[in-house]
């Protein structure tokens, strides 16, 4: 079957794409880039990552050649309650770009910020916030893509808990090509975003949704909650039923029970 190319509509993000052999963390490189003054849009991508992150401190798999690591840099006009929203409509163009290349592979959203194909991670997340006087500054948007990642090449403690497109599609992708998805999906609905809010995307995002209606135990804080999920709000909080009543999440890890 033939494979579907795309030409690079996005006009301002990624305009700047720097390439990296390799890297500690894109994260930290846009970061240095934007305290440096680099504009809005920047993107950094390396082959492999030393020291990739993911949430929590913990380490992103970063195998040379195979997957997407890549961090954009944003310098939204917003105010800062808006932000925690960012990650689920930066999950959202993550979602619409694997389904445009690869239309056998049905994601689903993690709240906060993963990418699930079959309850298996296939990609994360990581926003990072930088503010002045109370306003947002800058974000560093990190994210990782598994492409053409093979059962073979999992570490064992992620074996069973992440998967490619490779592993769902039985095909091979062109990085490039589901870079130039996402980045031609993110741009509308980034700017969607900033002019409207989080409220519009909102039904869009909660059909993708993979937690509604099932039991959780979020830590919050060090203190374990459970409860079950019942979808997105418009403030970009988990609305989680706990046997005490609705309790509106904005942070935490979420393990589905």
């Amino acid at each position: 079957m033939q494979k579907k190319t795309f030409e690079l509509s996005a006009k301002r993000l990624g305009g700047e794409l720097r390439f990296l052999k390799e890297a500690l963390s894109t994260n930290r490189e846009v970061d240095a880039a934007a305290q440096a003054g680099a504009p809005e849009g920047l993107l950094v991508m390396a082959d492999t990552q030393s020291a990739g992150r993911g949430r929590l401190t913990r380490t992103w798999f970063s195998p040379p050649g195979v997957n997407l690591y890549f961090s954009l840099l944003l310098r939204p006009e917003i105010e800062l309650a808006a932000v925690p929203s960012l990650p689920l409509v930066i999950g959202l163009a993550v979602a619409e770009a694997l389904v445009a290349c690869a239309p056998a592979v049905l994601p689903k959203i993690k709240w906060p910020n993963d990418i699930l194909v079959n309850d298996k991670k296939i990609a994360g997340i990581l926003c990072e916030l930088q503010t002045r006087k109370d306003k947002p500054d800058y974000v560093v948007v990190g994210v990782g893509i598994n492409i053409n990642l093979t059962e073979a090449m999992l570490p064992e403690e992620l074996k069973g808990r992440a998967t490619s497109i490779l592993i769902e599609s039985g095909e091979e992708h062109a990085r490039e090509q589901v870079l130039t998805a996402f980045l031609n999906r993110l741009e509308p609905l980034y700017d969607s975003w900033r002019a409207f809010g989080f409220k519009p995307l909102l039904q869009t995002i909660n059909a993708l949704d993979a937690l509604r209606g099932r039991a959780l135990r979020i830590d919050l804080a060090g203190t374990p909650v459970e409860g079950v999920a019942q979808g997105i709000q418009a403030d970009g909080s988990l609305l989680l039923q706990t046997k005490e009543g609705p309790l509106s999440v904005y942070s935490g890890e979420a393990h589905i029970l």
